[in-house]
């Protein structure tokens, strides 16, 4: 009887631990090179009023990118916070940009609701593809990634980032200042 019971235990133990790393394995990023940013810098997206937008434009200088959606609960809920980062940051060189899996009508409406001010595009179904090729396998949202200004991917997060993490990021990454 304690031996079947130990059985069962282990067994159990074991089931535990795959689904652990089943989990962590479907859910952290994959990794991504200098050929990912170069996809990200290649790209170009309108804007929410229909001006198209060249990630180069930001190439040289920190880049913080959240790829969202309006229709994300999460993405809504860290968005103002992106913004506040952006206020803080932007003077040390740092963008700070949303890249909206949506369309333009609801991205310029949230724009406006909430006051914001970061730079939104409008990527639609196209943005999922740069989003798996940042990392992202699975394309879930809402994922940011932080690009030094050498370009090289230096911080990633599925899910719902907190500003304390996100200026961690940030202070590791910028010269003192």
């Amino acid at each position: 009887m304690i031996r079947r019971a130990w059985l069962m235990m282990a067994t159990g133990g074991l089931a535990a631990l795959l689904g652990i790393g089943i989990h962590w394995w479907r859910t952290e990023p994959a990794p991504a090179g200098r050929e990912a940013t170069a996809a990200l810098f290649a790209a170009s997206f309108p804007d929410a009023e229909g001006r198209l937008q060249s990630l180069a434009q930001w190439r040289g200088r920190p880049l913080l990118v959240n790829f969202w959606a309006t229709w994300c609960p999460p993405c809504v809920e860290e968005m103002p916070e992106l913004q506040r980062v952006r206020d803080a940051y932007l003077a040390r060189g740092v963008e700070v940009i949303g890249i909206g899996i949506d369309n333009a009508a609801r991205i310029a409406a949230f724009r406006d609701r909430h006051r914001l001010t970061l730079p939104l595009l409008v990527a639609g179904v196209g943005g999922s593809e740069l989003n798996r090729t940042l990392g992202n396998a699975g394309g879930a949202l809402p994922y940011t990634v932080l690009i030094d200004a050498d370009g090289r991917i230096r911080e990633r997060h599925l899910g719902q980032v907190r500003p304390a993490q996100l200026r961690r990021w940030l202070e590791s990454t910028l010269p003192p200042g």
